[in-house]
């Protein structure tokens, strides 16, 4: 047999191995469940490039200077009008067609790029950075409400772990993780986590309130938008500032005193979040 001949039956045994490793059953099976992956959508995503001074300058919400805020204009903007939404279908359409109007606003610079391109208005630059990303805080947590109406929303992460709590109790089960090599203050996230999704089961949210809290969120990104085309200059510049502070604080305000907002942001936040999104398995 010639050397060329062996060589290529060697070569056909090695690659008829690495197909049948890739086809077993071990090969094939899952790895551990991972934690969920945190949905990065209080602030913008869209790419708009800032000038470090402006950024460095006001970065801290207490450097803000201060600007008025028009009570009449505040006043209109909570206001809203009776809702019909009866369901989830219904609640998620609603408040996705407020998230693509707020989309399509960023994608053209947001409330930032208007502050920044007008001299005089640019160093108020951290309200239009502070209403690009708390718009996005208030237009995502709508969305949870919708989601969540009837219980938090579980990924299968979320799921797994309220199964372990229900079927081990929190003693047992923060044991058995610790025991692996958990952190242990991971493990007590995990836990509240888990016990926050069965406690949720008892939630009856009427679609048609968080409606209310869309109607009014609707009245938010109007003037979004209107601020985001007005053409600024010496005798619009105050009006500008006037409005773009008042909605500021009405955006703020809604993240707090909306009791079903303030809901949808607290399951949010109990939501463990890891760099590498692995924890070692039971």
């Amino acid at each position: 047999m010639s050397k060329m001949k062996r060589l290529q039956i060697i070569l056909s045994v090695m690659i008829g191995g690495v197909l049948v490793m890739s086809c077993s059953p071990e090969a094939a099976q899952e790895g551990p469940v991972q934690m969920p992956v945190k949905e990065n959508t209080w602030v913008r995503k869209e790419t708009v490039s800032k000038s470090s001074a402006s950024i460095n300058a006001y970065s801290k919400e207490d450097s803000l200077p201060n600007l008025s805020v028009d009570s009449r204009l505040a006043k209109k903007l909570r206001e809203a009008s009776p809702s019909s939404l009866s369901s989830e279908e219904e609640c998620l359409a609603a408040a996705t067609a407020l998230d693509k109007r707020r989309t399509a606003i960023q994608k053209r610079g947001g409330a930032w790029h208007v502050f920044e391109k007008t001299a005089d208005a640019r160093k108020y630059t951290d309200y239009g950075m502070q209403i690009d990303s708390q718009l996005n805080r208030l237009v995502f947590s709508l969305k949870q409400l919708c989601r969540g109406a009837k219980g938090m929303p579980l990924d299968g992460w979320g799921r797994k772990k309220v199964e372990e709590l229900q079927k081990y109790g929190k003693e047992k089960m923060r044991e058995m993780y610790v025991d692996l090599g958990n952190d242990e203050a991971d493990v007590d996230k995990w836990i509240a986590y888990a016990q926050r999704g069965i406690d949720s089961k008892n939630r009856n949210i009427p679609y048609s309130e968080i409606g209310e809290s869309i109607a009014r969120t609707d009245n938010l990104v109007s003037l979004y938008e209107n601020l985001s085309v007005r053409e600024i200059d010496d005798s619009t510049l105050n009006a500008f500032l006037t409005d773009a502070s008042t909605l500021l604080s009405v955006i703020k305000d809604s993240l707090v005193s909306d009791p079903r907002v303030a809901l949808a942001i607290e399951d949010d936040n109990m939501l463990p979040s890891d760099e590498n999104g692995i924890g070692n398995e039971m």
